[in-house]
C-alpha cells in the first residue's frame, strides 16, 4: 500500500507549496486538513478488526476510497471550516475541489501499488474494483510486525522517491505560475502618444 507515512507527507507538502503565502493560522488550517483528506481514506482499515472481507465495499480500498466519499469529505470539510467563503464563490469552490482531490488522490495512488486489490472509485454506481497497469508501489500486509520489517522500508523508499518527484514538480508548476502572473508588464503607448514621439523625431 502507500503508507499511512506517505500519504499525509504528501498532502502536507502540496498544501504547503501552494498556501505558504497566505496568513500563518489561514495555512496551518489549510495544511492540516489537505494532510487528513490523504490520510482519512485509511480509516477503513478498521475493517480488519471486525473480520469484514476485503472485497465488502465496507472493507479496504472500498467505500472510503471511492469518488463519492472524497465529494462528501471535502462538502463537510467546506460547511465546517469554510462557511464564511460562502460570499466568495470562486474562492469557495477552488478550495472545495482542493479537498476532493487531495482525498481521491488517495485511492489513486493506492491504484498504483503492486496490488490484487483494487479501488472502488465509482461506487455506489459500480462495485467493481480497480487498478492501474503502472503499478510502480510496492504492497505491504497491514500488519503491526511487518513496521519492523525490512520489506515495510524499503516500501517506504520508493515511496520516497515517488512523491518527492510529485512534490517537486508541483514546486516547478506552481513557481513558474507565480513567475508569469508576477510578471513585469511593459506599457504600450497608445496610438496618439506614438504618433506625437515620431513627428517629434522627425523634426
Amino acid at each position: 500500500m502507500a503508507t499511512f507515512i506517505s500519504h499525509p507527507l504528501f498532502g502536507a507538502g502540496a498544501s504547503y507549496i501552494l498556501y505558504q503565502s497566505q496568513s500563518k493560522e489561514s495555512s496551518k488550517r489549510f495544511i492540516g486538513l489537505s494532510t487528513l483528506c490523504q490520510w482519512l481514506p485509511d480509516i477503513d482499515t478498521v475493517s480488519y478488526l471486525f473480520s469484514i472481507d476485503e472485497t465488502h465495499p465496507l472493507g479496504h480500498r472500498g467505500i472510503a476510497h471511492s469518488g463519492v466519499f472524497a465529494l462528501a469529505l471535502a462538502l463537510t470539510i467546506m460547511t465546517i471550516f469554510y462557511r464564511h467563503l460562502k460570499s466568495n464563490r470562486i474562492q469557495w469552490w477552488g478550495h472545495y475541489i482542493w479537498f476532493f482531490l487531495m482525498t481521491l488522490l488517495h485511492g489513486i495512488f493506492d491504484a498504483l501499488v503492486d496490488s490484487s486489490l483494487g479501488i472502488a472509485f465509482f461506487w455506489p454506481f459500480d462495485t467493481q474494483r480497480y487498478q492501474f497497469s503502472w503499478q510502480p508501489l510496492m504492497d505491504v500486509p497491514i500488519r503491526f510486525a511487518e513496521l519492523f520489517s525490512s520489506q515495510f522500508w524499503h516500501a517506504q523508499w520508493i515511496e520516497c522517491q515517488f512523491f518527492s518527484f510529485l512534490l517537486a514538480s508541483l514546486y516547478v508548476v506552481h513557481w513558474l505560475r507565480k513567475s508569469y502572473l508576477n510578471r513585469p508588464v511593459t506599457p504600450v503607448a497608445a496610438p496618439m502618444e506614438a504618433l506625437t514621439s515620431e513627428s517629434s523625431t522627425s523634426a
